[in-house]
């Protein structure tokens, strides 16, 4: 039986509850699979009147990619769809790397509350399970390619889950579509070439419906871990956060929130956590141990470090944040006109005088206001008039250490001495500021 558009439809708006007003972008690399995917999009749009458009990357990793996108512009030309299509030069020529900027291509495309959707079928689930089973992965590995997930503020769907390939390849030939036959598809050293072409098909000798069984098991498996993300998002209700922090781009979960959990909980809510800032989710080994390191908390100053991201623990909380040498500086800034908000961190924070700092100010008019980081200051001395130890102070008040240096004091400046009124802090109270907004 072929799959028809009024499935397709169905299954997107009664299912999957996707919104007919929203734009859909279809990942279209000229394979067959994208291929059905856009003439049943397009098939669809006619009658159910919703915006369609298709999306082409070339990656020019083969001799023909140029031939390729000539072919796509020709086809989205006959089915009046319309094209966006880009050409990149890729440093590396892996998988992963071909993948990440694809993807990151896509973002800059779809703006928010779109719908992407990529042509991954039964198979494409088949090998990712095996993959990811290969790997070691847990319920989220081995339940990836779900039909539907949040994509940078979209949705990305993936509506042909459930058709086999020969399933698709039933409707191209019904359709009479062309489509281009990659010939680094036959290469077996990429990954999930070898598993396509070396493992699947002693699979199905094995047992003629293994592909079709894996796919469901795959699909239990999101069921059990939409249960445990729902589980995780209970559970983070009631937990402190931090969000985002201009000066070293970190975020902190408050890990003696959730110490009265068991261990697996624990893990559960950190992944999920780190999930949904976007952040690296350690490995096995690394996660295990940091959910050790909440009964007994290592020193402010260790570092756990994985794939270009940093943890941290300080005063309860667990830091997260890319990893980095040095804190990036912050270059002092004279507050000339009190009665003007002040942008920091490239515009990220918008701060304003309360009426404390005005009637201080106006009280020491002699005095300069400005914002500078700790080792730009010049005697610096407490608002009582005695020498202020900044390290110890910013210490007392709970500013982590690898902050210190580099957070921005605001102070009242003479030639010889600053009077230091507090430190600049999205995550503190400040009698002398207030924030205005985040602009960035």
């Amino acid at each position: 039986m072929i799959y028809t558009a009024e499935q397709l439809t169905d299954q997107l708006f009664q299912e999957l509850a996707l919104d007919t007003k929203a734009n859909y972008y279809i990942a279209y690399s000229g394979g067959i699979d994208s291929t059905v995917l856009l003439h049943l999009m397009q098939t669809a749009s006619k009658k159910h009147k919703f915006s369609i458009i298709a999306l082409h990357v070339n990656h020019n990793l083969q001799v023909d990619s140029g031939l390729w996108a000539d072919h796509c512009s020709e086809f989205c030309a006959t089915l009046d769809v319309p094209l966006q299509s880009v050409a990149l030069n890729l440093s590396k020529s892996n998988e992963s790397t071909a993948r990440n900027a694809r993807y990151r291509w896509f973002v800059s495309q779809i703006g928010e509350k779109n719908i992407l959707m990529t042509a991954h079928h039964q198979q494409d689930r088949v090998e990712t399970v095996l993959f990811n089973l290969m790997r070691g992965a847990g319920t989220a590995g081995l339940s990836s390619l779900r039909a539907l997930r949040p994509f940078y503020g979209s949705q990305l769907v993936r509506p042909l889950l459930g058709l086999s390939k020969d399933d698709i390849q039933e409707y191209a030939d019904h359709h009479q579509l062309t489509w281009i036959e990659d010939p680094s598809n036959q290469d077996v050293a990429y990954s999930r070439n070898h598993i396509r072409q070396k493992v699947l098909p002693i699979l199905t000798e094995f047992r003629p419906d293994a592909l079709k069984n894996i796919a469901r098991a795959a699909n239990n498996l999101e069921q059990e871990n939409s249960l445990l993300r729902e589980i995780a998002i209970c559970d983070l209700v009631d937990v402190r956060e931090h969000s985002k922090h201009p000066l070293d781009n970190s975020y902190a979960l408050c890990f003696e929130d959730i110490l009265c959990f068991s261990q697996s909980r624990q893990a559960n809510l950190v992944r999920f956590w780190l999930s949904s800032i976007h952040m690296h989710i350690p490995s096995k080994r690394l996660l295990d141990r940091l959910i050790e390191s909440f009964e007994n908390p290592p020193e402010s100053t260790a570092i756990l470090q994985e794939s270009g991201c940093q943890f941290r623990f300080y005063r309860g909380f667990l830091y997260v944040m890319p990893a980095l040498e040095q804190a990036e500086q912050f270059s002092a800034i004279n507050w000339k006109n009190i009665d003007q908000p002040v942008d920091l961190y490239k515009n990220k924070i918008r701060i304003d005088a309360t009426k404390k700092l005005r009637d201080l100010y106006n009280d020491n008019k002699s005095r300069s206001l400005r914002l500078a980081s700790r080792n730009h200051l010049r005697n610096p001395k407490a608002i009582q008039g005695h020498s202020l130890n900044i390290k110890k102070w910013l210490q007392e008040i709970g500013i982590p250490p690898w902050r210190r240096q580099a957070l921005p004091l605001l102070t009242l400046s003479e030639p010889n001495s600053d009077l230091v009124l507090g430190p600049i802090d999205q995550q503190l109270q400040s009698d002398w500021v207030s924030l205005v907004s985040s602009t960035a």
